[in-house]
């Protein structure tokens, strides 16, 4: 009984950090569609300058009044790729080579065949999560997992 109460007792707590793992995602998710539109506001303002440049019939652009726009969008473009990383590090993904999003422990792309390197950590460098380790390759398991992440090898229960 109490083997049942600690298994339901970690799904309640991995259901908790999937949960505030997907609402953190999805504020990071807003904040990058606000950066976005910013953006093509900027866009749009340089477009004014060139459009008034024209219609004057001045043949360049003046530099310092668009610059200041384009310096934001590079700002902003910085920024977004920021929050693109940490939400990828919330959903546990990593990005291949190919442009395809895939799990963070994913040995090939199943798109392009990009092998990833492995880092394998000495136990002492393991972190305290991953307790207990598979008897057939001695992968680092964490406490929830039934089946090796490396092998494949049902651990025991």
């Amino acid at each position: 009984m109490s083997n049942f109460l600690n298994k339901l007792k970690q799904g309640v707590s991995d259901a908790g950090k999937k949960a505030q793992q997907t609402v953190e995602s999805t504020t990071l998710k807003f904040q990058v569609a606000a950066k976005e539109k910013e953006i093509e506001k900027n866009y749009t303002e340089i477009g004014r300058i060139v459009y008034r440049s024209l219609e004057s019939q001045i043949s360049f652009a003046p530099n310092a009044e668009y610059e200041k726009y384009r310096e934001a969008i590079v700002h902003l473009e910085q920024e977004i790729e920021e929050l693109n990383r940490k939400i990828q590090h919330l959903q546990n993904l990593k990005e291949c080579g190919c442009g395809k999003m895939l799990p963070a422990d994913a040995s090939y792309c199943p798109f392009c065949g990009q092998q990833f390197q492995t880092i394998v950590l000495q136990p002492s460098v393991v972190q305290a999560e991953k307790a207990s380790f598979c008897p057939k390759c001695g992968e680092a398991a964490g406490a929830s997992d039934n089946f090796c992440r490396s092998c494949g090898c049902q651990l025991s229960e």
